[in-house]
């Protein structure tokens, strides 16, 4: 999936060498979880997966992280702070099952935490996300 490489390099270490990013293993078309890492440490992880309809970007990075005032963005379909971001792809109409995509993002020390990056770094993921079409099983 292509990211704005711009956001993501304010966010990572300035002086990593080598950066890997890998699928972890267990992940399916419900559940996926990638983690980046800049010279062996792990500094970015991205997951993805499917929830029943109704919750909101903000109130699952509360829920999941304890961040209490995310900024929003997109309708409330994107909530954000300086080191995490939640996108949520709403998933409605015929041929799909009535659900939500959520996509988490978090970076770990020595990342940079950095709203604006966040921000563009999760709505750019999202853009992506939303032409592969996610709403169709098995996509």
């Amino acid at each position: 999936m292509s990211v704005p490489t711009d956001a993501l390099s304010h966010l990572l270490p300035a002086s990593g060498k080598k950066l890997t990013a890998d699928e972890a293993e267990g992940s399916s078309d419900d559940v996926q979880l990638c983690k980046v890492t800049v010279d062996d440490v792990m500094v970015l992880t991205l997951s993805r997966e499917r929830i029943d309809a109704g919750d909101s970007a903000q109130h699952i990075l509360l829920s999941q992280l304890s961040i209490a005032r995310p900024k929003s963005a997109q309708d409330g379909t994107i909530a954000y702070a300086d080191q995490a971001a939640v996108s949520l792809v709403k998933c409605r109409g015929a041929g799909v099952e009535k659900e939500d995509i959520s996509t988490l993002v978090k970076v770990l020390k020595p990342a940079r935490p950095n709203e604006s990056a966040m921000k563009s770094l999760i709505s750019g993921y999202t853009a992506a996300l939303n032409q592969q079409g996610p709403c169709k099983r098995g996509s």
